[in-house]
């Protein structure tokens, strides 16, 4: 028995929504996927997110900085990436691997982030969004509302 040129394009068309379904799906399960990352920060930022998290009673550094990069999506970005603030300009640096797991969607900020503003390194946008936190951010805004999107 053969199909009816409408029949055919009826299963081509179920199909096509098949697949934009499963791409669709695949993309949203990728922002809720934790991803390892090692990013290179300044010892004093170590420091800080382990008093936050002693302070706040978060479970991990980890955690910690995803609570950062969501705040930094929702906040003004030209306060975060263009006010310069560096917390050891014209000190020695001390920089440090801080190997974390973080959330696709929020890596991927960090990439558009670093694009959009031309920061040298994912590595420096990063430390952006920390320098603002230990020097100018409210603490109890970043840290105590809860804006995890991927959570629920």
């Amino acid at each position: 028995v053969m199909a009816s040129p409408q029949e055919i394009a009826a299963a081509v068309a179920v199909g096509g929504f098949g697949l934009l379904f499963i791409s669709h799906y695949r993309a949203k399960k990728a922002e809720k996927t934790l991803c390892d990352g090692a990013y290179e920060v300044e010892e004093g930022h170590i420091t800080f997110l382990q008093e936050m998290v002693q302070k706040y009673k978060i479970p991990s550094i980890d955690k910690a900085v995803r609570a950062l990069i969501q705040y930094s999506r929702e906040a003004n970005k030209e306060s975060l990436f263009v006010q310069k603030r560096c917390n050891t300009c014209g000190g020695k640096k001390n920089k440090k691997i801080l190997a974390i797991k973080i959330y696709g969607a929020q890596k991927e900020f960090l990439q558009e982030m670093q694009e959009q503003y031309k920061v040298k390194t994912l590595d420096k946008t990063l430390r952006c969004i920390l320098e603002f936190a230990q020097r100018d951010g409210d603490r109890d805004e970043m840290f105590k509302v809860i804006r995890c999107k991927t959570c629920s």
